[in-house]
């Protein structure tokens, strides 16, 4: 499938192939150490040093990539035993804030529902910003919780972003206890309209 970015970039996304294996390992390889700490807290996986097993099947698992052209710049990965996945995701720096993100992390949701599980988990650091507006985005704020010194998302399979504050109707619901204890107050905003 195709998907258009902010900034009217088109990314091609689909599962990762045996051929992918030398652009997912380097991806890892340019990406600055910040990142990679971001998406692989503690230390990086094994596979990631070897190009060839980086994208090794195992049943529950998949790997999605998004190419620009011919340029990989976004990788999605689901791994773990059924029923429940680890999900993460990797972009390009020069690809964040475009909503990649946010797409990948959707589809890569689908996938794990589709590959039967009923559970997806990501982990992330506290400081982590690029993941928390991902997270912001994808409406899951609720269901992100501090575990130690990270921040871990529960989300349950199929994906369904939750209602956002100030939209119809959900201002009538009572709203669960916010994630994420703010140092200061979040007031909703009503929603711009565009055309």
């Amino acid at each position: 499938m195709h998907a258009a970015l902010v900034g009217g970039a088109v990314v091609a996304i689909r599962p990762a192939r045996p051929r992918d294996a030398a652009a997912v390992a380097d991806l890892h390889e340019r990406s600055t150490p910040a990142s990679l700490r971001d998406r692989y807290p503690g230390a990086l996986p094994p596979a990631l040093t070897d190009p060839e097993q980086c994208l090794d099947a195992v049943p529950g698992s998949c790997t999605l990539v998004a190419f620009s052209g011919f340029r990989l710049v976004g990788v999605a990965q689901i791994t773990g035993h059924l029923p429940v996945a680890d999900f993460g995701v990797l972009v390009r720096e020069d690809h964040r804030r475009r909503g990649l993100g946010a797409i990948l992390a959707k589809h890569a949701l689908h996938v794990a529902y589709e590959l039967g599980h009923r559970e997806a988990v990501s982990f992330g650091g506290p400081e982590n910003r690029a993941l928390r507006a991902m997270l912001h985005r994808l409406g899951l704020e609720r269901r992100t919780r501090y575990t130690g010194d990270l921040l871990v998302t529960r989300i349950p399979l199929p994906f369904e972003p939750e209602p956002v504050p100030g939209e119809p109707g959900v201002d009538d619901r009572p709203l669960p206890e916010p994630a994420v204890r703010m140092p200061y107050p979040v007031v909703a905003r009503p929603r711009i309209a565009t055309v």
